[in-house]
């Protein structure tokens, strides 16, 4: 857990989907063009969870980008 933390762009990338997901929804509302599924707290923390989320297989996925795994 501590290499994952270590990855400032993926934990930057992170706090960036988390604050854009609400920021997105409620501008689509606003203009009318949303769908009101959620409640705006709802929206809050689904933001949080994806960030999250987003933030951990990002961090993952990255420790492995630079082995080679071509058969030989």
């Amino acid at each position: 857990m501590k290499k994952l933390l270590r990855d400032r762009q993926s934990i930057k990338l992170g706090v960036f989907v988390a604050v854009a997901f609400p920021l997105i929804y409620f501008g689509m509302s606003f203009l009318g063009w949303g769908n009101d599924l959620f409640n705006w707290w709802q929206t809050l923390l689904f933001g949080l969870v994806q960030g999250a989320v987003f933030w951990f297989f990002t961090s993952s996925f990255r420790q492995f980008r630079d082995e080679d795994v071509t058969p030989r």
